[in-house]
């Protein structure tokens, strides 16, 4: 995943925030999609994946009801 790949999903998750749900699923799939872009390798270094790390984590600033099992 690229930075505007990443930016693109938040904004998604933004824009459905207010169905729980969908904007959870959202939220699941970067999370996903990020790990296994480092574990294929993706990134050339560490401070690559630091600094798309602080991106895909904004996500977590967006208010709506999450749940885990």
């Amino acid at each position: 995943m690229k930075l505007e790949q990443i930016k693109e999903k938040i904004s998604t998750i933004e824009t459905v925030k207010n169905d729980d749900e969908m904007a959870h699923t959202y939220e699941d799939e970067l999370f996903y999609k990020f790990v296994k872009a480092i574990k294929d390798r993706k990134y050339e270094t560490k401070e690559e994946i630091e600094k798309l790390a602080k991106e895909v984590y904004k996500v977590r600033s967006i208010e709506f009801s999450r749940w885990h099992s």
